[in-house]
């Protein structure tokens, strides 16, 4: 009998060939077991793509290729595979993660598993998704996370995309000229506030701390002529104090800043001192608002209230989600910094805080990602500086001279290598645990 080569091993060996080229695509090492092999194909072995220097990280490849054939339950969007009870189990026996990657001739696709990742209830079934588990360039830091030891503190393996441009969350603040000291009958600020209720015009953007005033704006111009000692008002340089050394102007000029912030944006937020947190009121009881604001690349909305009713039980209140903001101020050399940490804020209808709000925080954290962060912060500073220039509105009419802090923006960071972030939600040893949480967090609010 003459010697054959089948049609069978010919496409095995497309689907190996195939499954190598994404791999050296991908910027990795691809090397075939050859003859000898009982259950891998091959091994992955990790690279840094900028300075091409291999990282000792290996992957097992198993590939299985198909001519034109549907996959189990294949629709647009996935399929089911089925693995074989032998080949699971000289798998679990391997010291290095393995994956297995389906190709098809027909259309030239190709998408990939961890063997590990069996569906719940069958240990030999994977679920794939198309878009997800694609092989391909964009797959190379889920397979680098498959690589890291959990069991070992500490091990780590970079980020292999390439880089992006990042957004710093802090903003350059611009200072008056001048500021305000006088001394002051009254030894904090707390102390002052029924004399100061008793006068017209009053505002709260000024410190009062053992016996010393100061604020960016003229006391006697205002009912703060009440919380000061009139012959003692005095303007000097700015610098003078907020760049002092001493703590006490430090802690002063922070303070300074927070409440001339808060009362720079009054029109749009609310400030919660205790919390040091800023918020965006609401319009109505239980009503969603949203805010327009120049992106960086035109101008868009974002929902910043909104109203969440209780559909399970509709006689039950719901509650409203604030969007919110811990803004800090740090000093570097001579200038000072403010810090955009975005976050959220509960209240039952607008106006009363939520009795449980760090239970919808957290569901809220965890659903966050880097899209929506990053637009987060893009508005805050959007903003602030809008803060900075004065205008008549339906809420609060203010003058030119109520706008003393200027807000710049910093340049974008240039990041030699992407966050993952997909990568590291996927591969997370608590998502699942997180996911049932979410679960549970969408049954109580629904």
């Amino acid at each position: 009998m003459e010697k054959r080569i089948t049609d069978s091993q010919i496409l095995g060996e497309l689907g190996e060939t195939a499954v190598k080229k994404i791999v050296l695509e991908i910027g990795f090492i691809y090397e075939n077991r050859g003859r000898l092999e009982a259950g891998t194909d091959g091994l992955i072995e990790l690279r840094d793509r900028r300075s091409g220097a291999p990282l000792g990280k290996l992957l097992g490849v198993q590939v299985k290729s198909t001519a034109n054939g549907k996959y189990i339950r294949e629709t647009d969007h996935q399929f089911e595979y089925v693995m074989k009870a032998t080949d699971l189990a000289y798998w679990r026996k391997y010291n290095v993660p393995v994956i297995i990657v389906l190709w098809r001739q027909s259309d030239g696709t190709a998408y990939w598993k961890d063997v590990s990742e069996a569906m719940h209830g069958d240990e030999r079934r994977l679920k794939f998704d198309k878009g997800d588990d694609a092989f391909g360039p964009d797959c190379a830091d889920r397979l680098a996370a498959l690589t890291i030891d959990r069991r070992t503190p500490g091990v780590y393996v970079p980020p292999l995309n390439m880089g992006e441009s990042a957004i710093l969350n802090m903003m350059r603040i611009r200072l008056p000229d001048e500021i305000f000291i006088a001394t002051s009958p009254f030894g904090t600020g707390r102390d002052g506030i029924p004399a100061l209720l008793k006068q017209q015009k009053t505002r709260f953007d000024w410190v009062i701390r053992k016996r010393r005033y100061i604020s960016f704006f003229d006391p006697r111009e205002f009912g703060t002529r009440a919380i000061v000692d009139l012959d003692q008002v005095e303007a000097v340089d700015t610098p003078l104090i907020v760049l002092n050394d001493e703590l006490d102007d430090t802690n002063d000029t922070i303070e300074l800043l927070r409440r001339s912030v808060a009362h720079q944006t009054a029109a749009q937020i609310r400030h919660l001192a205790k919390e040091r947190l800023f918020y965006f009121h609401a319009l109505g009881m239980n009503k969603s608002r949203s805010y327009r604001y120049a992106s960086s690349v035109k101008d868009t909305s974002a929902k910043v209230v909104s109203y969440y009713p209780n559909k399970k039980f509709p006689e039950k209140p719901g509650y409203v989600r604030h969007h919110a903001a811990n803004l800090r101020f740090e000093r570097l050399g001579d200038e000072w910094f403010i810090v955009i940490d975005p976050t959220f804020y509960f209240t039952r209808n607008g106006f009363e805080p939520h009795p449980f709000p760090g239970a919808l925080l957290a569901g809220k954290k965890r659903l966050e990602r880097n899209a929506a962060v990053r637009g987060q912060v893009v508005m805050w500073q959007s903003l602030l500086e809008d803060s900075a220039t004065p205008k008549n509105d339906l809420f609060q009419e203010t003058a030119a001279s109520d706008h003393f802090l200027g807000f710049e923006r910093l340049p974008l960071a240039e990041l030699a290598q992407a966050v993952p972030e997909d990568t590291w939600n996927r591969t997370d040893p608590r998502a699942k645990e997180m996911i049932a949480a979410d679960l549970f967090d969408e049954g109580l609010s629904a």
